[in-house]
Order: C-alpha cells, then sequence, then structure tokens
C-alpha cells in the first residue's frame, strides 16, 4: 500500500504533523497519568519488596488517525515504545468494538468535516468510564484549533454528569508560540490561520499530581494564571483549567465569528485599505470591475441606474 493511500476516505488538507515541540510541552503530563507498572517482588520471607514503578517503556499510547507515522516515531523518540498508530479505519474500530487496547489517547484528529466532534466524544467516554479490573479510565490529550474550546459541541461534550460546565477533569496546555504543521508531501503553510490548544482529558485522581508534574518541569508560574505576566515572554507552555482562565490569557475568541458575507466585506475594506495607502493619489470611485464584483457577491444583476464606473445615472424614485 502507498504511504499516502488509506483504506478510508481522507481529505488532503487534513494531513498536517504534529511538531515535536507540541509533544514537548505534555510530556509531564503523560508521565504522571502513566499507570503505575507493579514490579515488586516477594522474599523468602513471605515480605514485598521493590515498589510500582511508572516508565515510558510501559506506556502504552494510542493514536487512531495516521498520516504518514510521523507522530509514531516522534513517540518513540521520547521513550515510549508501545505506541499503536496504524492506517485503521478509527470509526469502524468503535462500531466494531476493536479499538486497539491502550492506556493514553492522544491524537491530532483531522479538523475537517465532524472529525473534531466524533474524536473528542469519544476521547470523553472512554476518560468517564467505569474502571474495570485491569482497566482504568483513559487519560486524553487531543490538539485542536483553539477556538473548539468555545464551541457549543465541545462545551456540551465535557459537560459534567452534575451539569457541571467547568468539570475538574479537563485541561488545556496553551503553547506560547503558534505550533508549525508540515504537510507529508511538502506543501501548504506551515502557520494554520487558527492557533492549536492541548485539550486535555485527566482522571480525576490525577489531576492533582498532573499540575505538579507539570509546574516541575515547566516553572512554578506554569499552571493557572495567578501571576499570569505575558505568555510569549516566558517562553513556555501554561497550564490551566477554565474556559475564563483561556479567555484571560488570550488564548481563544472571544468574538463571534462574522458570516461570510460579512467576512468578505471585512476583506473588501482591508484592500481598499491597503490600496490607498500604497498609492495615496487613488480615488475612492469604485472602479468597474469592482461593482461587477460586489454585484456579483450580493447577488445582484447589473444595476440599472449606474453607469459602468458606478457613477448613478438617475434617480430610483
Amino acid at each position: 500500500m502507498d504511504s499516502m493511500t488509506y483504506p478510508y476516505s481522507v481529505d488532503y488538507n487534513d494531513h498536517f504533523e504534529t511538531p515535536r515541540s507540541a509533544y514537548e510541552h505534555i510530556l509531564p503530563l503523560l508521565d504522571a497519568v502513566q499507570q503505575p507498572v507493579n514490579n515488586s517482588r516477594t522474599s523468602s520471607r513471605g515480605k514485598t519488596t521493590g515498589a510500582p514503578s511508572c516508565t515510558r517503556r510501559n506506556h502504552i499510547i494510542y493514536d487512531p488517525y495516521y498520516c504518514n507515522g510521523r507522530a509514531k516515531e516522534l513517540m518513540q523518540a521520547f521513550g515510549f515504545e508501545k505506541v499503536v498508530h496504524e492506517k485503521r479505519d478509527f470509526y469502524r474500530d468503535i462500531k466494531e468494538n476493536s479499538v486497539p487496547r491502550h492506556e493514553t489517547f492522544i491524537t491530532n484528529p483531522p479538523y475537517s468535516s465532524d472529525h473534531k466532534e466524533r474524536c473528542v466524544s469519544y476521547a470523553v467516554d472512554q476518560l468517564r468510564r467505569q474502571p474495570s479490573k485491569g482497566r482504568e479510565e483513559s487519560a486524553f490529550f487531543i490538539l485542536m484549533p483553539n477556538y473548539v474550546a468555545v464551541r457549543n459541541h465541545f462545551r456540551a461534550a465535557i459537560q459534567a454528569s452534575d451539569g457541571t460546565d467547568e468539570p475538574k477533569d479537563i485541561l488545556y496546555v496553551v503553547p506560547p508560540n503558534p505550533y508549525e504543521y508540515e504537510h507529508p508531501k511538502g506543501t501548504g503553510k506551515d502557520l494554520p490561520p487558527f492557533a492549536s490548544i492541548w485539550f486535555c482529558g485527566i482522571p480525576v485522581r490525577k489531576v492533582d499530581a498532573v499540575k505538579e508534574a507539570f509546574r516541575n518541569v515547566h516553572g512554578e508560574h506554569s499552571v493557572g494564571i495567578a501571576q499570569i505576566g505575558d505568555l510569549r515572554s516566558n517562553n513556555s507552555p501554561r497550564l490551566v483549567s477554565t474556559l475564563q482562565e483561556l479567555k484571560a490569557l488570550g488564548a481563544v475568541p472571544t468574538q463571534k465569528r462574522k458570516n461570510l458575507k460579512q467576512r468578505l466585506k471585512a476583506k473588501r475594506k482591508l484592500e481598499q485599505s491597503s490600496c490607498v495607502q500604497a498609492n495615496p493619489h487613488h480615488t475612492s470611485v469604485p472602479t468597474t470591475m469592482t461593482v461587477q464584483m460586489e454585484s456579483v457577491q450580493k447577488g445582484n444583476k447589473k444595476s440599472r441606474y449606474r453607469d459602468n464606473t458606478g457613477a448613478r445615472k438617475k434617480k430610483r424614485f
């Protein structure tokens, strides 16, 4: 099978790989959620010696969205030897209850269609499932555009069973600078038109340990916004717990996105402003092309009351 051929439908624009720096920011969190490996042994006197240990070597990581396999290579470079990252149909695996066994779910899902919603739904369900013998809750780390944090589908998905809008088991990692992405074929722009943040699901009993681990690696003031300062001047990621903290950091959009018509209008104004700055003698009289373009964008025919320059020929009333 060709490296860019998949057993499921894909969108070329979804194939941008997670950068190494993004994984580096959440390493302390991954170590903190690792399930302990029991290395204890019983002595000849019947006493237990040794203690459970946590090692990346035994941590089973699962990333269901395959691009060109680079995610597995990066995680293994950090010491995670058990990384499940294959060309499988994730949604079929969910439907057939054949998702590979894992401890932690970490991925950068496709941003097109409804992939983000389906990914979050699965991850939250696994995080909050009832622990059973030999199977604990699965922490998750999902890298998505920052605007997802304010979307209704995400707020509804993470809402606690008691109706809490800011559940304790959901955290966010905000990078000091926008992540740069690479396409396997070397096309497209490295910087997307939005900033990305990590959406993290942590078992409640491990939340405090996770915050402490993050603080130990990234600095005393890397958790919360008590002493916010300038996020970028610290050159370190920030771990926060609520949407209000994300807004305080300026890490998510606080204004409702304009509709298509409003965005086109704003774009035309910006282009006209740039043109005036480049040519001080530029007149504000619209050109034939401008009038025609605006007419097409508004879905109207050529005006009966204006000539080709846009000047009014006669009164309408």
